[in-house]
């Protein structure tokens, strides 16, 4: 029997930088949404936005709305959690399927799926936990247990 120590650490780790970084992306959206739901909040982002739509010197026709800009940004949220929960869910049950070397190459495919949602989830930030995601999944497709030449008997 093999161990997996290797995967098993690379993946908790890859796991807890992802729960960081696209909590804080998730946290930063929520605030954004609380903030611009009121009137008051809105019109601070509008008139922000619109100065610096004119200290970038672009003319106001030519940029997006404010309020479209709001819309999209809201619109992320659930993406966010989405993504989130996508990326919980697949590394638990890459951590499950390799412990004890139960399923090592679906743990992979599980682990491989877990760093793409993470790449793309976090608009290409959040590469650290996506590349630790994808040795974690190399590893469990490269390595196989050694077999004694009695094994055949």
């Amino acid at each position: 029997m093999i161990k997996r120590t290797g995967e098993v650490v690379l993946s908790v780790i890859g796991l807890v930088l992802a729960l960081i970084l696209q909590g804080a992306m998730t946290i930063v959206s929520f605030n954004f949404m609380t903030k611009t739901n009121t009137e008051s909040g809105y019109q601070v982002f509008a008139d922000n936005y619109e100065q610096a739509i004119r200290d970038a010197g672009v003319n106001l026709n030519d940029a997006p709305a404010a309020r479209s800009i709001v819309d999209a940004l809201h619109g992320f949220n659930t993406f966010f959690i989405v993504a989130l929960i996508v990326v919980i869910l697949l590394s638990i049950l890459g951590i499950i399927f390799i412990v004890g070397n139960k399923k090592p190459v679906l743990a992979g495919f599980l682990f491989l799926f877990a760093g793409i949602v993470v790449i793309l989830a976090t608009f290409l930030v959040g590469f650290v936990p996506a590349l630790l995601f994808l040795i974690a999944a190399i590893m469990c497709w490269a390595r196989k247990p050694k077999r004694d030449a009695f094994s055949n008997f």
